[in-house]
């Protein structure tokens, strides 16, 4: 394995390994910042906004886990091409509602749930991924549930900028918070890279200078493709037994990426 290499201690640029470095970037942890006080103010609904590849799931699964430690129930799911009835099971299952294939007794069900939760002061969190993807019946859901959850539900939706404008109007009408991430500059990339590397035991740069450089060129900032770029150049580094990752390894691993599309 390329890790015992490079004197690492444990994965890095994996997508396990990710999570929680992307929590202890600025950017990522201002956007689970924000989330945070979106549920500790109980408001209803929030939209997490970025490029493909900037780390919206990863923020996503990240804050499940915190608001799960925080004492509220918890349901997330992706809404790509998610219709009405496969949405409805993990909502159920994450507000401990056993699941049944009978679509409207399930939303009977969860509207019962509600009420309940309204009565004990329980809260509960529903995340959905990719909801710029959803179809139209999905977003009716959507609604449905932010109608009934009232305080009792804090809904969070992910979705590129640019497509957003899918979700419909009336969705977007009912955002309480929009948290846009932005994808890393230079400087911020560099930092992810040496903070990574560093945490897992690497005591010397593992790159040069003119790799990072030409990676995050390549990557644009964006965490999906920089991770993707640093864990083959590692490989390949690893391989060619090389001191450091040069420019050169990043433009083989760049292009054996492309060939591979």
């Amino acid at each position: 394995m390329y890790d015992t290499y490079w004197g690492l201690q444990r994965p890095v640029f994996t997508t396990a390994a990710a999570r929680q470095s992307l929590a202890n970037s600025p950017v990522h942890a201002e956007a689970l910042a924000r989330l945070e006080f979106l549920c500790e103010s109980r408001s209803s609904f929030g939209l997490l906004l970025g490029p493909s590849g900037s780390g919206k799931s990863i923020v996503l699964a990240e804050f499940a886990g915190r608001v799960a430690r925080a004492g509220a129930l918890v349901a997330i799911t992706s809404a790509a091409a998610a219709d009405e009835s496969s949405l409805l099971i993990p909502l159920a299952i994450g507000l401990q509602i056993p699941p049944s294939g009978d679509a409207r007794l399930l939303w009977s069900q969860i509207v019962d749930r509600f009420e309940e939760m309204k009565l004990e002061g329980v809260s509960a969190a529903v995340l959905i991924d990719d909801l710029d993807r959803a179809p139209v019946g999905a977003l009716l859901l959507v609604e449905r549930l932010l109608a009934a959850g009232g305080s009792a539900l804090t809904v969070v939706g992910t979705a590129r900028a640019e497509t957003a404008r899918k979700i419909g109007s009336r969705l977007l009408d009912l955002v309480a918070l929009r948290i846009d991430l932005a994808t890393w500059n230079e400087t911020e990339t560099n930092d992810y890279l040496a903070s990574t590397l560093s945490s897992a035991g690497r005591q010397q740069p593992a790159f040069n200078e003119a790799a990072t450089r030409r990676l995050f060129e390549l990557s644009g900032g964006a965490p999906r493709k920089v991770n993707q770029l640093a864990q083959l150049a590692l490989l390949a580094g690893a391989s060619q037994k090389l001191n450091q990752v040069d420019e050169a390894t990043i433009e083989a691993v760049q292009e054996e990426l492309s060939v591979a599309r």
